[in-house]
């Protein structure tokens, strides 16, 4: 438990302090990190996220070492959670020793944009065969962009190819998933609605509103979505726990 003295920060907050070192970091990496379980901050009453000193610390040791080693998140999280992750921050910034070291195999391909990774590395960096990329692609789960020729994605597609890569254990491929960006697109489309009398407004204080709008929407829905989720799932953990 936190003592009842210790600064409580709004996602928001964190955000700003973040973005000192961080200048990319945006609130759906945030709670990105938080749906994978890299960070497990506290709610209010109201649902809210709060934020405390170490969550902030465990963000900025997160945020590193995706940074430095390109590492798989549930790696990241084992690290962190077995507290090892001064000997390995420290293992991942020296300078290799040996020219196998230096192997281009473990660093992005596409180094003059070093947000985004080709397609080819994508594969690598999630253990997911070109067919199972390809079906992503074509049900609409991760869709990249093109530079030179050659279609890039974002990290967050890493994570979301890597994630759906791991339902293939269960026997789930990505068209089976698709109705997961089917909600989504839903939903995106509800929240467009609601903010576009503001964005139409055309005005510095319409954007503002609008941004600020988003940002509680965005929390809102995260939020139902996460407890409709565990509601639903009761009755089968109940069924579960009377099985074993």
């Amino acid at each position: 438990m936190r003592g009842e003295s210790a600064k409580e920060f709004s996602i928001k907050e964190v955000l700003t302090l973040l973005q000192q070192e961080f200048p990319e970091v945006t609130i759906s990496k945030i709670r990105f990190l938080e749906s994978q379980g890299l960070i497990a901050p506290e709610r209010n009453a109201a649902g809210y996220r709060k934020f405390y000193q170490p969550d902030i610390e465990r963000l900025c040791e997160v945020l590193r070492l995706q940074k430095s080693t390109y590492m798989p998140l549930r790696k990241i999280k084992e690290h962190l959670d077995a507290d090892t992750r001064v000997d390995l921050f420290s293992q991942a910034t020296e300078e290799p020793s040996t020219p196998e070291a230096t192997n281009s195999s473990d660093a992005p391909l596409s180094a003059s944009r070093p947000e985004l990774f080709p397609i080819d590395e994508l594969a690598r960096l999630t253990g997911a065969p070109a067919t199972a990329i390809d079906e992503m692609i074509r049900n609409g789960l991760i869709a990249g962009v093109t530079v030179a020729g050659q279609r890039h994605f974002a990290p967050i597609e890493i994570e979301i190819a890597r994630t759906i890569h791991s339902f293939a254990k269960f026997g789930l491929e990505p068209r089976h998933l698709r109705h997961y960006r089917t909600s989504t697109d839903r939903e995106v489309g509800l929240i467009e609605q609601l903010l576009m009398p503001l964005v139409r407004q055309r005005s510095p204080e319409g954007r503002r509103r609008a941004g600020e709008e988003l940002e509680e929407l965005v929390e809102l829905s995260s939020s139902l979505r996460g407890l409709l989720l565990e509601n639903a799932l009761v009755s089968l953990k109940r069924l579960t726990d009377q099985s074993s």
